[in-house]
């Protein structure tokens, strides 16, 4: 993992329907997370430096640059920061009094050509029938993701947080505590096999 030296400019992994991204995105900060930059309005386009470019489904390396390149926002599937964790934790502090108590909440996202297994953090009690409809509306947070690509050859992968781009879900559900996440096609990985899946690819998403 490279060191978050700067910041401002912190290390990120944007993933799009065709492509992953690693760069440097301008303007995180002490406070900012990756999830605040992308819920703002008024942030219509992610500024990347130093970026690498990947193509799905091979992961092969298309394009590495300086910069800068700018990425669409409402293109956005997936993200998450590759900062150190003391820089994560600094950033996660200055937000520890925004917090009001919730409930974590296993989940199964649908955002093709993803699907991702992981929890989300609702109100306490919260009824689900009026909770889960707002996720559609904003760039949400889940952690322990399990994240599989459908039609990548059983391409899949670990986060301990990711950001999901609520505009691109398709389908949500809460799944009991257990459950073991089956490629639909028939051909995929449970999730003990995703696991072994993340040591071969975390070169490319981690």
């Amino acid at each position: 993992m490279v060191e978050d030296t700067d910041p401002s400019i912190a290390l990120v992994e944007i993933v799009m329907q065709g492509y992953a991204v690693e760069g440097r995105c301008r303007g995180l900060n002490e406070r900012l997370r990756l999830i605040d930059l992308l819920n703002n309005p008024e942030i219509t386009h992610l500024q990347m430096a130093d970026v690498k470019v990947r193509r799905f489904p091979t992961l092969e390396e298309i394009v590495a640059s300086d910069g800068p390149m700018f990425i669409e926002k409402e293109s956005v599937v997936l993200g998450r920061s590759l900062a150190s964790p003391e820089a994560e934790a600094r950033r996660d502090e200055a937000h520890r009094f925004d917090h009001v108590q919730k409930q974590k909440q296993l989940m199964l996202v649908f955002a093709p050509p993803f699907r991702i297994l992981g929890n989300i953090y609702v109100i306490k009690d919260a009824d689900l029938s009026v909770a889960l409809p707002k996720l559609f509306g904003s760039f949400l947070g889940m952690t322990e993701a399990a994240i599989v690509r459908e039609g990548g050859n059983g391409l899949g992968w670990d986060s301990t947080f990711t950001v999901v781009n609520g505009q691109r879900i398709e389908m949500v559900c809460a799944v009991p505590p257990g459950y073991r996440q089956v490629d639909l096609a028939g051909a995929g990985p449970t999730r003990e096999a995703e696991e072994s899946d993340a040591q071969q690819v975390s070169s490319a998403v981690e």
